[in-house]
C-alpha cells in the first residue's frame, strides 16, 4: 500500500428491504480494517420514499466506519448503480466495493478483496457468495455452479452481489464505464463488467472473500422462477442489441428464440397430463419446459423491445 489512506465507499443499494439493510450494513461495520483504510459505507434507496433512511440513522454515531445516506428516486436497478458511481467519484474514493442489500459479509470480506486487489495487480477482484433458502428450490431448477478456482484466477465478467472495482473504470481520465440504463430488468452488472475486461481492466477472482445470502421462499416459487429466467434472456438479447446493433443481434438471436418456443412448447403438451395426474418425473419435465419455453420468450421480448418486469416484485423485507 502507499504511504497516503486508501479511500474506499461500499455501496449498498435498497428498496422496501429496510429488514435485510440492516442485516448488511451490521456486517459490513463489523469488518476488519488495516490502518491506512478510510471506509464509509454508502447507502442508494432506490425510491423516492425514503423508507430506510431510519435504518441508516439508527447506525452507532462512534462505528469505526460511517454510514451516507443517498437516494435515487427513479425506480430500476442500473440507475441505482449509477447512482453508487456518481456517490463514489464525488467523495473520491480509490476503490468501490458493491454488495446486495440481502447479503451479509464475513468479518474478513474487505480484508480479502483488497489483499487479491494489491497481490495480483487487479482492477476488479469478485468473491463467492454462500446462498441459503428459506425453502428448497424445485428439482426441476438448476442451481448457479459456484465459481471454483484459486485467488487471482482471470475472469471475464462479474456480477455487482460481491465485487470490488476500482475507480478508474468509472473516472474520466479513465475507463468511463456507466452500467446501461436500458437493462432495468437484470444483467446490467455482466454487462457493465464485460465491457471492462474488453477495455483491458483486470478481473480476478478472491475466493476467501465471502458473503451470505438468504434467498426468500417468494423467490423459489415456480413462476417467480420462470419470470426470473425469461427477464435474463431478455436482458442478454438487449444487451447484445446495445453493443452490436438490431440487424446482428437479430441475426444471432432470432433462430435460437424459434427454436426454444417450439421445443418448449412441445415439451408442455407432452409433459402436461402428466402433471395433472401428479407424476413427479412428468412435473419436473413440464416445469423444464416451461423454462425452455420462457428463454425463447425471452429472446423476443429483448429483440422487440417488450420490457419484462421482474424487479417490480421486491422479495424479502
Amino acid at each position: 500500500m502507499s504511504e497516503a489512506a486508501t479511500r474506499i465507499g461500499i455501496m449498498v443499494c435498497t428498496a422496501e428491504r429496510p429488514r435485510m439493510l440492516q442485516d448488511c450494513v451490521e456486517s459490513l461495520l463489523a469488518q476488519q480494517l488495516a490502518g491506512d483504510w478510510q471506509v464509509e459505507v454508502c447507502v442508494v434507496e432506490n425510491d423516492a420514499t425514503p423508507n430506510s433512511r431510519a435504518v441508516v440513522e439508527a447506525m452507532p454515531a462512534d462505528a469505526p466506519v460511517k454510514v451516507r445516506y443517498y437516494q435515487e428516486p427513479r425506480r430500476g436497478i442500473p440507475f441505482a448503480r449509477n447512482k453508487t458511481l456518481e456517490v463514489g467519484l464525488a467523495n473520491n474514493y480509490d476503490w468501490i466495493v458493491l454488495i446486495d442489500d440481502d447479503e451479509r459479509a464475513d468479518p474478513t470480506w474487505l480484508a480479502c478483496l483488497m489483499r487479491t486487489a494489491i497481490a495480483h495487480g487487479a482492477d476488479v477482484v469478485s468473491g463467492p457468495v454462500r446462498r441459503t433458502y428459506e425453502a428448497p428450490p424445485p428439482k426441476w431448477w438448476k442451481l448457479l455452479k459456484p465459481i471454483v478456482g484459486p485467488e487471482g484466477m482471470p475472469l471475464k465478467e462479474a456480477p455487482t452481489n460481491n465485487t470490488l472495482l476500482s475507480a478508474k473504470l468509472i473516472r474520466a481520465d479513465g475507463g468511463n464505464l456507466r452500467f446501461a440504463e436500458a437493462l432495468t430488468f437484470g444483467y446490467e452488472d455482466i454487462d457493465f463488467f464485460s465491457r471492462a475486461h474488453k477495455l483491458g481492466y483486470r478481473i480476478v477472482w478472491s475466493p476467501d472473500a465471502f458473503v451470505e445470502e438468504t434467498i426468500p421462499a417468494s423467490r423459489v416459487q415456480p413462476e417467480r422462477m420462470i419470470a426470473r429466467v425469461q427477464s435474463t434472456a431478455a436482458a442478454q438479447v438487449l444487451a447484445a442489441k446495445i453493443r452490436r446493433g438490431a440487424v446482428r443481434t437479430f441475426l444471432a438471436f432470432a433462430f435460437k428464440g424459434i427454436r426454444r418456443l417450439i421445443g418448449g412448447a412441445l415439451t408442455c403438451a407432452l409433459f402436461w397430463p402428466g402433471k395433472l395426474l401428479g407424476s413427479e418425473k412428468a412435473t419436473n419435465s413440464y416445469y423444464r419446459g416451461r423454462l425452455r419455453l420462457a428463454r425463447g420468450l425471452g429472446i423476443f421480448r429483448g429483440l422487440f423491445m417488450i420490457l419484462p418486469n421482474y424487479y417490480s416484485t421486491v422479495d424479502g423485507n
